[in-house]
């Protein structure tokens, strides 16, 4: 089910035509054979031979990693415990740049990406790898490959797709955190698809919306433009659209827009426009705390199916420590942010926070 609801996503923003080449195929290095590239210089992920599956198990090490220090997470439990290697935006990569080739522009990303983003890397190449039955995840979402520059700019969306391509390629609700955490939950759809909780477009009718309602096509900095593309739809019609999709997908849109800051952040320096990097994953946050919410007041057994759920819960509170993570080490680079400051004062309401501590109790760290 989540394989196809991938693939009418990526249809809806514009699929190949069947005799598209696949200019991508020349000059991969580590995309095939079934073989990791690993890091090459630079930032490294520690515990990369490791998996641990957190959906039956406790975290996973990366002993050398980073934890938040936000006041937001909480060093008791889960999301304040997290860790992961950071990404090395200073690592050197002008005789990348420099000697920029187009053909062998994939090259290029792998070697930009194991300097400055190894895990990033390890996500376009498993996505390749793992999710060439649903298709290409680079031919799909870097189109123009004409210059290191354009590259640059689309890094971030080809890291973010490779990621759900690789997720929908794995059984069940499976989310790959970093090297060696992948966490795999089950029965996490809306009920209409053969789950246990609801149309995440739901959420567009508690009292949060009018705070920042759906952009519904106009161009405001008031609005919510991302509501447009994932909470769109109505879920009680009989069409599928993106908002129909439950908890397991909007959780799996907040595990790929951290990794939409992590690559932006790991490039910054090599862009001379503002990204919305920033804005993309409050959002999201500030509608994992709303679906909660709305759980809670609207819908109780989707409520007591999530909070009682040992691997939501671990889930929850790993993307929300992880996403800390990295909005406290880019809080000063205003080029990644457009609207941030406003959506941040959204997730800092005491009302939703304390949805998020709801699931700490319910884990048992209080």
């Amino acid at each position: 089910m989540r394989s196809f609801s991938v693939l009418v996503l990526i249809c809806a923003a514009g699929c190949l035509p069947d005799d598209a080449s696949s200019s991508s195929s020349g000059g991969v290095r580590g995309a095939s054979g079934g073989q990791d590239a690993g890091p090459t210089s630079g930032a490294s992920d520690a515990g990369s031979s490791s998996r641990v599956d957190a959906g039956g198990g406790a975290q996973g090490p990366d002993a050398g990693g980073t934890q938040p220090s936000s006041p937001l997470v909480d060093s008791d439990c889960l999301d304040g415990q997290y860790r992961e290697t950071m990404v090395d935006p200073d690592a050197e990569i002008a005789d990348l740049v420099g000697n920029f080739s187009s053909p062998d522009f994939m090259i290029y990303i792998e070697e930009v990406l194991n300097r400055r983003y190894p895990l990033g890397w390890h996500i376009i190449d498993r996505g390749l790898r793992e999710g060439a039955a649903i298709g290409h995840c680079i031919d799909f979402f870097m189109r123009d490959r004409s210059s290191a520059e354009r590259v640059n700019s689309q890094l971030s969306t080809a890291v973010h797709e490779c990621g759900h391509f690789l997720n929908m390629s794995l059984n069940d609700d499976a989310f790959v955190i970093r090297r060696d955490l992948q966490i795999t939950c089950q029965d996490g759809d809306s009920t209409d698809r053969f789950g246990r909780t609801f149309a995440r477009s739901r959420i567009n009718d508690d009292d949060y919306s009018r705070l920042r309602p759906p952009c519904q096509g106009n161009r405001s900095p008031d609005c919510d433009s991302y509501a447009d593309i994932y909470l769109d739809g109505d879920p009680d019609n009989d069409d599928f659209e993106g908002g129909d999709q439950g908890f397991n997908m909007l959780a799996e849109e907040v595990v790929q827009y951290i990794n939409s800051l992590a690559t932006s952040y790991a490039i910054y320096d090599q862009s001379r426009y503002s990204t919305s990097a920033r804005d993309g994953i409050l959002t999201h946050l500030w509608w994992i705390q709303r679906y909660l919410a709305h759980a809670r007041d609207r819908y109780p057994a989707a409520h007591q199916f999530i909070l009682g759920n040992d691997c939501y819960r671990r889930l929850i509170l790993t993307i929300w420590g992880r996403a800390w993570l990295y909005l406290e080490a880019t809080e000063e680079i205003s080029q990644l942010t457009i609207n941030g400051g406003e959506i941040e004062t959204l997730v800092l309401d005491p009302n939703l926070l304390a949805e998020i501590e709801a699931v700490r109790e319910a884990h048992g760290c209080r």
